[in-house]
């Protein structure tokens, strides 16, 4: 067994041992090294129902602090009806060659995930419902995905996507890469861009019945629909997008939002 299945082997045995704890609101703590100290690293977290929270660190390992929610199921007995407390679940987390997953088998068990990793991360973080997504202090690329619950994103260097049905995004940069898509989207939440008072960007806005607030001076564009065609054996494809081009600071790098019920905010930072 080489060193890095011995420390798998690790984290997946704390997680059997401590299921009970967790089951009571113990909190499970679980450090797990990296491959290449110093690289950045890939996290993935998918979770149907959480909250995840990562921070992070000038470090060179990442530290998982992990809390299970009791379960709600009963059993039925002749005397009468137990709750049953805690329940069953399965969690593991794998690191390879620099890259972190954290998965479930996507049990009803609310899940607290806060990690602390090194701060040059990707990320691509998931969940569903009743959840929460909380990232701080990153420089790379993030993906973030919450169905029914808010996305905060705070000192971002890097790009964001992130996509939410029925909350609020929120996030804030200290610098935007160009080299990657940064968008959000969601239907019945607000938007919030956050950006230093130099940053120039250029903003591709698209709301319904919102509207849309900025602390910044903009340059808007005159409005020209793009229409992009695809033809094959098959048949065509047309498509026609019609958005608000907005410039900030002389423009930069593309930042698309896009929201159906809320309002959009386009705020500095301090």
């Amino acid at each position: 067994m080489n060193t890095l299945t011995r420390k798998m082997a690790l984290v997946l045995t704390l997680f059997s041992i401590a299921a009970p704890a967790l089951a009571q609101q113990s909190p499970q703590i679980v450090t797990v090294p990296i491959s290449r100290p110093g690289e950045p690293i890939s996290l993935s977290i998918e979770v149907q129902s959480a909250r995840i929270e990562v921070i992070g660190e000038n470090r060179d390992d990442a530290q998982f602090e992990v809390l299970v929610a009791d379960g709600k199921r009963r059993i039925v007995t002749p005397s009468g009806t137990q709750i049953l407390k805690g329940g069953s679940y399965f969690l593991e987390i794998e690191e390879e060659d620099n890259e972190i997953s954290f998965n479930t088998d996507w049990r009803n068990n609310k899940i607290s995930v806060l990690a602390r990793i090194p701060r040059k991360a990707n990320l691509e973080l998931r969940t569903i419902n009743d959840s929460e997504i909380i990232v701080s202090n990153i420089e790379g690329n993030l993906k973030l995905s919450n169905v029914n619950g808010p996305i905060t994103a705070t000192n971002i260097s890097g790009s964001v996507i992130a996509e939410s049905v029925n909350k609020d995004i929120t996030v804030s940069f200290d610098r935007i890469d160009a080299e990657n898509a940064t968008s959000f989207e969601t239907i019945n939440g607000d938007l919030r861009l956050g950006l230093p008072a130099k940053a120039g960007v250029k903003l591709h806005l698209d709301t319904n019945s919102g509207k849309i607030y900025s602390d910044f001076e903009v340059e808007v564009e005159p409005n020209k629909p793009v229409v992009k065609r695809k033809d094959d054996s098959r048949g065509s494809v047309i498509r026609i997008e019609s958005v608000i081009i907005a410039n900030i600071n002389g423009g930069g790098p593309i930042v698309r939002m896009k929201g159906l019920q809320g309002s959009i905010y386009i705020e500095k930072t301090k």
